[in-house]
């Protein structure tokens, strides 16, 4: 002790302020590694995350969302579900119908009949980010669904890049009993995906058959347009 004392006093004032703010940095380094060891091994409770739901910090509160789902947490799927339906924030909502399908898929199916918009387009979104064969389930929806909706499961068809949805597109453009609109845009995104020798027979029986003639007509458009491409 002495040594040091003697040491500390042969210091001059400036030297004496670097050996202080010394000794501070090394005792918080040392206070740092004792809270570390202390809380280490020691995870959030799902309880926890519950009650992060709550938390008016965005990050926070989307975090504990995600961590959720993670965990497959079914008792979190009332609270998820309102969130989901009331929640201001788009990437809330996101987030939870995320959470929703990663608990219960099922459960998130039955949300597509939700009668707000913004909820339905995004329960869409969260099945396809689960997984784009879940495409399916909106294309054995689509006779039941508004035109709006139509167009929108179109546009996610169409992104698939998948052959066999390609050719429930074509059913529908086929569709006699589907809207005219609807019809077009589904042979539109047919003639663009599917080889024009296996769509050439459909565009024909469709030109010569149909009972519309403007769907007769678009066929003959395309017909015409996919020849001149391959010219």
């Amino acid at each position: 002790m002495e040594k040091i004392k003697k040491f500390y006093k042969g210091l001059s004032k400036q030297r004496k302020i670097v050996f202080w703010v010394c000794i501070c940095i090394v005792s918080l380094s040392i206070i740092r590694i004792v809270v570390w060891q202390a809380t280490k091994g020691v995870s959030t409770s799902p309880r926890q995350y519950l009650k992060k739901l709550y938390s008016q910090d965005p990050d926070e509160k989307k975090f504990a969302i995600y961590e959720l789902g993670r965990r497959g947490l079914k008792q979190a799927l009332p609270e998820l579900e309102k969130i989901l339906k009331e929640d201001s924030s788009p990437d809330i909502k996101r987030a939870a119908a995320w959470s929703i399908g990663k608990i219960d898929k099922e459960k998130l199916v039955l949300l597509l009949d939700s009668t707000e918009n913004e909820t339905k387009d995004i329960v869409m979104e969260a099945l396809l980010k689960l997984g784009r064969d879940n495409i399916s389930i909106l294309l054995k929806r689509f006779q039941s669904e508004d035109l709006a909706t139509k167009f929108k499961i179109l546009a996610y068809a169409e992104k698939t890049n998948d052959r066999d949805i390609y050719g429930e597109i074509l059913k529908i453009g086929e569709d006699r009993q589907e809207t005219i609109p609807v019809r077009k845009q589904a042979l539109q995104i047919a003639a663009k995906n599917i080889p024009f020798s296996e769509l050439e027979g459909t565009l024909w029986n469709l030109y010569y058959n149909d009972t519309e003639k403007e769907i007769k007509e678009f066929s003959y458009t395309l017909i015409k347009a996919l020849k001149d491409k391959k010219k």
